[in-house]
């Protein structure tokens, strides 16, 4: 994945910040810590200021809502592999 600016690169490579990327919705977030995998999303790069992808996450479950009417979100063992990763979004030129 090629991010907004060579510091944003660095720090989510390093992993030291408390910063995340989900490559699954091309989101950015800041994680809370609630015990969880909830996070903050953030639109705008703390380093370039540059205005950040739009999260699909709503798509994700759009789509997926779609495939599987009584779908049960992250527990659902029915997602299919495509959409456990970036392939669902790029192969549809999201």
């Amino acid at each position: 994945m090629t991010h907004c600016c060579a510091e944003m690169a660095k720090h989510l490579d390093e992993g030291e910040v408390a910063l995340r990327y989900d490559p699954r919705f091309r989101g950015y977030g800041i994680p809370i810590f609630d015990g969880g995998s909830a996070k903050q999303q953030i639109n705008f790069c703390p380093w370039c200021g540059s205005r950040l992808p739009e999260s699909l996450s709503d798509k994700w479950f759009e789509i997926l809502d779609e495939m599987f009417p009584d779908f049960d979100g992250f527990a659902d063992d029915r997602t299919p592999e495509e959409f456990k990763s970036d392939a669902w979004w790029k192969k549809r030129g999201l």
